[in-house]
């Protein structure tokens, strides 16, 4: 049944307010604005055209094409049917009546792509019956992006599943190389691995890991796992067929995501982990590994040392500092994603190369810091953490991060 979560609503009327603009104005058409379906209720799309209007004090207004109400059956606040394109536009205009401004799924130049979903023609339609269209970025940030104290609290228990999840593959991997693993008192603790079976592939761990997650209580969870030069790959899938074995004297990697399952305000933790499967790494894979954990920090302090910090400005922290040390030319990916209640979701990224990202990184949002270098036919290394905004400052997950690369000894 569409409806409006109450809360947004009173998020959504508040930031309104505070930036001076008049109303919202969601709009779909065959779900080609995934954000407005969501917040509508009606995640599958509609057929026709549909817009609601939300503006500070009053009720919030659905045009619908009327061949198409009956989905709108349980609505609970104004809607209106239209039949004819002239009829739209007309309705369109008497909800609009008096407006000045309003936001919508848009982004200049397509600078932000994953809020860029309302068609320059709709664009062209509003404006033509009244008021300007501008950007609903910041409004999303504000409402949408928000973790809240429940989606906060579930991301930190994901988030420890996962550190420990990670730790444990590790162990398996070791294991499966004939090695013993070194311990690292700074992350996470593994499970418990007697009686486990020992996986041989890359495609072997990542089911064992898939099945623990689950088991552990989380939904949409995956992961990546990659050894030697599969790591230099972003995002490589270990297939059943030709998956790498887990020998000694490799880099390995696991990057792995997931949210508690059952809870529908739970926000996603994404992580990922490196090792080496010997004692002793060789210098370029050491020196890699240090550039990435200074260019992961970089980003974080950046962002703690100024509250007014954008996605763009982190992004560069950490690409300038993987450039000085060398790797200019080994990064092939933005240093972060939005996370909420999907994976990549709909609040600010860590990016100033795919776009051009000049987003806030307000109080309330979340993302993953996630620099990589990829030597391609070599080896690659990326660490990756998230981060929760607080209103004093960036909070990291997990409690432990990773700044040792983990190792294994002969058995």
């Amino acid at each position: 049944m569409p409806d409006l979560d109450a809360t947004f609503l009173e998020t959504a009327s508040r930031e309104l307010k505070k930036r001076g603009i008049d109303a919202w104005l969601l709009y779909d058409f065959r779900a080609c604005n995934a954000l407005a379906a969501d917040l509508v209720g009606l995640p599958e799309g509609q057929k026709r055209r549909y817009f609601v209007l939300i503006a500070p004090g009053r009720t919030p207004h659905a045009l619908v094409q009327k061949i198409e109400v009956s989905g709108w059956d349980g609505w609970p606040h104004r809607l209106t049917s239209y039949v004819g394109w002239d009829e739209m536009e007309t309705e369109l205009r008497r909800m609009l009546d008096g407006m000045d401004s309003v936001a919508m799924e848009v982004s200049p130049r397509d600078s932000i792509p994953y809020v860029d979903n309302v068609p320059a023609g709709v664009v062209e339609l509003v404006e033509s019956v009244g008021p300007r269209v501008v950007s609903s970025v910041d409004l999303i940030s504000g409402t949408a992006a928000q973790w809240g104290a429940r989606g906060t609290e579930l991301h930190h228990r994901a988030a420890e599943i996962l550190a420990r999840t990670a730790r444990t593959a590790f162990e398996l991997a070791a294991r499966a190389a004939g090695l013993s693993p070194e311990a690292d008192p700074g992350t996470a603790d593994a499970f418990e691995t007697a009686g486990e079976p020992t996986p041989e592939t890359e495609h072997d761990l990542a089911e064992w890991i898939r099945a623990r997650l689950r088991a552990e209580g989380l939904t949409g969870a995956d992961t990546i796992v990659a050894v030697g030069p599969n790591a230099a790959k972003p995002h490589y899938e270990p297939l059943a067929e030709g998956s790498a074995t887990l020998a000694a004297e490799q880099v390995f990697m696991v990057d792995l995501w997931g949210r508690v399952a059952g809870e529908p305000e739970a926000v996603f933790a994404d992580q990922t982990w490196m090792g080496y499967l010997g004692p002793e790494p060789p210098p370029d894979v050491t020196e890699a590994w240090d550039a990435v954990v200074a260019a992961r920090d970089a980003a974080v302090d950046v962002i703690r040392a100024n509250p007014g910090a954008t996605g763009a400005d982190a992004d560069r922290a950490a690409r300038d500092t993987l450039a000085a040390r060398g790797y200019a030319d080994a990064i092939f990916h933005r240093t972060g994603h939005g996370i909420d209640r999907e994976l990549h979701g709909v609040g600010p990224t860590l990016d100033s190369i795919e776009m051009r990202d000049d987003r806030r990184l307000v109080p309330g949002v979340g993302f993953s810091v996630e620099p990589g270098v990829y030597l391609e036919g070599r080896f690659g290394h990326r660490t990756e953490i998230d981060v929760y905004m607080r209103e004093d400052g960036p909070e990291v997950t997990p409690s432990r991060i990773q700044y040792n690369l983990w190792r294994a000894a002969d058995a």
